[in-house]
């Protein structure tokens, strides 16, 4: 912390002797423009690697064709008037895209129309925004004027300020001083004062905002701009660019909104830095908190599945991958910084690259093949500003598209994107989501489905305890739904082992998150015979009688029990709050055996799992999509295991991955579970002992003791 301390006032100091004059006014840069990402003296090595590298002549080609399509089809600046996805949004959106793609090409290829339709699109938006009030589709976000939330002005500042860099010589003195006193200038009074509230906020938005004006203030050559991105707008250091790396990330580069969000949020944050390392290089911006926003991108990388979608905790959109927009400048700017091999594998496989100096070292590697695969790894990820919130585990087995990911989340609430789900989990194999967590109830920018925005059904569903791995007390879900009262609190964790090929465990507790009642949960991951086991043990302490309830939602079909369950003769939900009434009961059995079994197939391949019973347990399937009249939620099984408890009550269950089904051959290998029985042989306060007998008479047996695990094969 003194470091940090010690950091953030050297930072100050030097932008304070940076800006001593006080003008608003001060050049950043004396090279000329551009100056942001791209810069003038990089610009004719770029030209000249055209003809040598394939993914930087390929990049330029995609640019080109984008704003040879934009000039064919004219400039149009409609009067904003739609949400998300309708047709003003995208077409903001799109001419973005199309000034930023233009801009680059004229600085590439020199021909003048590219300039000349960069400068008629802002003269467009120097007509139109000096007339424009708070959007009329404006709702809970905080709205900008071009876009029904600000985010996304913000989002168009950042790629609209590029545009006007790369274009800033062609223009006359006269036409800048018309673009910036008539549309830049006003954007950025928006963001720092009619929506300070946005701007300095520790946050997601916050972050795209400081990053436009930060931008902006470098091109205009304003210092009073620059300081209020770096400190606020009361320039105190309460808020602003060094504020959110400092709260926002986590020593180990976890992004406190989750990846979903890391990922958006990591383009401002690394493409403001690299225009302050390329116009203040005194400031050392990526060395700040030891260098935490380079991890921020390698961690990012390894909050991935197989496949290279992000793991989807909070508010995510499931589909989101590594081949993102915002990703690829994150890949290319740490290459350019620490030329990491295995980023450059993931920046080979984003197919494009910068046109900028750090594009063209990425294509330059790429070309003389200096990739080497990217290698997930098991790992523990720390949580919170200090590192002491919580965090994220990945067990992982396995290679590339064949390894077995158990992820294990016990971080902290996430702030208002986060979702009450403490120590839940989510299982990966083989390619496939066996496992799933929900993500976000949304449909981003369909119109029809709200205008794009979160569904009623986010907050209904897919932010209650219920839709997710994890134990639900009393059919309420953690802190009651009270996120501010969440945000106050985080698991502890307990401890981890990952560095064996075979075995690894995590364990981590909450003593918070249900009044009265406190909880820790192991997980251990075991390869034995060609089969892998996730041991799960749960111990909950309970004050007084508690119903405990433990969904488990799974992609696939059931193929069989080893017990009998009765299916109800009418629909009917759950529960009737707190997520359960979207869940429809699809059968129930109330007498079980002592170790009970259930058999699914995902993809190819079987998983069972198994998990102790006694008199009280009852089991249910769930089938999710009650209550939704407007077909928002998605089909999805699950099972769920109830019982009551008073004191101490541990729940044991193994799911075990097995066996695989050829549809060619039509051959099935190992289709059956291969536990027989499972028993809690010790059980007190500071030592368990679970014994797994197999059908062929082996044993595993997971111990615990002080915070260890240790696992015995016979």
């Amino acid at each position: 912390m003194l470091l940090r301390i010690r950091n953030f006032i050297g930072i100050s100091v030097l932008i304070l002797g940076l800006f001593s004059c006080n003008s608003e006014n001060t050049s950043v840069s004396e090279s000329g423009h551009p100056l942001l990402i791209l810069k003038k003296q990089n610009v004719q090595e770029i030209k000249d690697g055209l003809s040598l590298y394939s993914m930087l002549q390929s990049s330029l080609e995609d640019a080109v064709a984008i704003a040879d399509k934009a000039i064919l089809s004219g400039v149009e600046v409609p009067f904003p008037k739609d949400p998300g996805g309708g047709y003003s949004h995208e077409k903001h959106k799109q001419n973005y895209i199309e000034m930023y793609n233009a801009g680059l090409v004229y600085q590439l290829n020199g021909q003048e129309k590219y300039a000349a339709f960069v400068r008629e699109m802002l003269y467009a938006y120097a007509e139109l925004y000096p007339k424009l009030g708070l959007h009329p589709m404006q709702k809970n976000q905080a709205p900008g004027k071009l876009f029904w939330q600000g985010l996304n002005e913000s989002v168009w500042l950042v790629y609209t300020i590029q545009a006007y860099d790369c274009i800033y010589e062609y223009l006359s003195l006269e036409e800048r001083r018309h673009i910036e006193d008539n549309l830049l200038r006003k954007v950025v009074e928006f963001f720092t004062v009619e929506d300070s509230y946005s701007f300095d906020r520790v946050h997601n938005h916050g972050t795209w905002a400081v990053a436009g004006v930060g931008m902006t203030g470098m091109v205009l050559g304003d210092s009073i701009m620059i300081k209020k991105a770096l400190y606020s707008t009361k320039l105190d250091g309460s808020g602003g660019f060094l504020k959110q790396i400092d709260k926002l990330f986590s020593p180990d580069g976890y992004y406190a909104e989750g990846p979903y969000y890391q990922r958006y949020a990591l383009m401002p944050f690394m493409v403001f830095a690299q225009a302050l390392e390329n116009n203040m290089p005194q400031l050392k911006i990526f060395e700040y908190k030891d260098g935490v926003l380079k991890k921020a991108v390698t961690t990012l990388l390894q909050l991935t599945a197989p496949d290279g979608r992000f793991f989807p905790f909070n508010d995510a959109i499931k589909e989101k991958s590594w081949v993102s927009a915002e990703l690829l400048f994150g890949t290319n700017i740490v290459y350019g910084l620490n030329e990491d091999s295995q980023v450059l594998d993931v920046a080979k496989k984003q197919g494009k690259v910068m046109l900028s100096k750090q594009g063209l070292l990425v294509a330059k590697a790429i070309e003389h093949g200096m990739n080497d695969a990217f290698e997930r790894r098991p790992m523990l990820i720390h949580d919170g500003s200090e590192g002491d919130m919580g965090g994220v585990a990945m067990m992982r087995m396995g290679k590339a598209e064949d390894q077995s990911t158990l992820v294990f989340k016990f971080s902290s609430q996430g702030m208002g994107h986060g979702h009450f789900d403490r120590l839940a989990f989510m299982l990966y194999d083989n390619g496939n989501e066996i496992i799933p967590d929900y993500g976000a109830a949304r449909f981003l920018n369909v119109t029809a489905k709200e205008g794009g925005r979160y569904l009623p059904e986010n907050t209904s569903w897919a932010k209650h305890t219920v839709a997710h791995n994890t134990l639900v007390v009393n059919e309420e879900s953690n802190f009651n739904g009270n996120q501010k009262e969440a945000d106050k609190l985080s698991p502890e964790i307990l401890f981890s082992q990952l560095d064996n090929d075979t075995f690894q465990i995590v364990s981590a507790s909450d003593n918070n998150c249900y009044a009265g009642v406190d909880y820790k949960r192991s997980m251990a991951l075991v390869q034995f015979d060609e089969r892998k086991y996730i041991i799960d043990l749960i111990e909950v302490n309970s004050q007084e009688v508690a119903s405990l309830d433990l969904p488990m939602y799974y992609n696939g079909q059931v193929i069989t029990t080893n017990f009998k369950y009765v299916k109800p003769q009418s629909m009917r939900a759950l529960g009737s709050d707190n997520g359960y009434q979207h869940l429809w009961l699809e059968g129930e059995a109330t007498q079980l055996p002592a170790t009970s079994s259930v058999t699914w197939m995902t993809g190819t391949g079987f998983y069972t799992m198994s998990f102790l019973s006694d008199q009280n347990t009852e089991f249910y399937f769930t089938r999710l999509g009650a209550n939704d009249p407007d077909y928002n939620l998605r089909n999805l099984g699950g099972m769920m295991l109830r019982t009551k408890a008073k004191g101490t009550k541990l729940l044991a269950s193994v799911i075990e991955m097995h066996g695989n089904y050829n549809p060619i051959s039509e051959a099935v290998m190992q289709s059956e579970g291969s536990v027989e029985a499972i028993s809690l042989v010790e059980n007190t306060s500071n030592t368990k002992q679970l014994v797994l007998s197999l059908k062929n008479k082996k044993q595993i047996t997971l111990h615990l003791e002080n915070n260890k695990g240790k696992l015995f094969i016979k």
